[in-house]
């Protein structure tokens, strides 16, 4: 195979030219720099669909679906810090070798919409306050700074399986240890948490489908128009 050349040119901040590089690859390795380099960011964010196409991206907020009953976010493009989409990664590979597929509910979500929900419901075990970032001096992992999922499983064809309650459940029914609790949806609830937590998540004890990301520093909350 011959050698290409390839040119890799570096944006600033700032949207100046900053400075270009000439590269004699292979065709392979100039792909991979052509991916590499395409890819959209914000801040410690990045798409998820430019690192895979395998999950299933139904994002509750940038529709009604949800319990605010407005579409909340200007977009169903799926953010998440770098680290915490990788090692999604990981755990959706385990869920395939399984026959499961992955759907992600909730991403990264903006302060702004935190605020808007925090209006709607100010109940600290199902809401995050927000944050005044004025005063805070040690974050940690959450949506807003898109180190936090909330997902739930599907079989091969995208059809969900049974859990131990719908989407967005505000009352004890989200609790994964709660009693009343199908067998059926327990035990999937089950496994969903023991694979997320063997690739660096947390469970969140209110809700079955919420998982921060432990494994790795918490970034800074964000305001990023999605």
């Amino acid at each position: 195979m011959g050698l290409r050349r390839c040119f890799l040119i570096l944006i600033c901040d700032t949207g100046e030219f900053c400075w270009e590089l000439q590269l004699e690859l292979g065709s392979r390795e100039c792909l991979i720099l052509e991916m590499v380099y395409l890819m959209e960011r914000k801040g410690n964010l990045i798409k998820l669909t430019d690192l895979s196409s395998d999950f299933i991206i139904d994002l509750k907020y940038a529709t009604p679906d949800n319990f605010t009953g407005v579409q909340v976010y200007q977009s169903a493009d799926c953010w998440l810090d770098e680290h915490t989409a990788q090692i999604l990664i990981k755990a959706k590979e385990i869920f395939e070798k399984d026959g499961y597929r992955v759907k992600i509910w909730d991403a990264y979500r903006p302060i702004r919409a935190q605020k808007r929900f925090w209006e709607i419901m100010p109940n600290d075990d199902f809401i995050a306050r927000p944050p005044d970032m004025t005063k805070i001096k040690k974050f940690r992992p959450t949506h807003m700074n898109g180190m936090c999922v909330d997902v739930t499983l599907t079989d091969k064809e995208g059809n969900e399986i049974e859990m131990p309650s719908p989407f967005d459940t505000m009352d004890e029914r989200a609790a994964l240890n709660s009693s009343g609790h199908s067998e059926t949806g327990r035990r999937n609830g089950e496994y969903l948490k023991q694979v997320m937590e063997s690739v660096g998540f947390q469970a969140y004890e209110c809700e079955w489908w919420h998982f921060y990301d432990v494994s790795t520093d918490p970034a800074p909350f964000s305001d990023y128009e999605i």
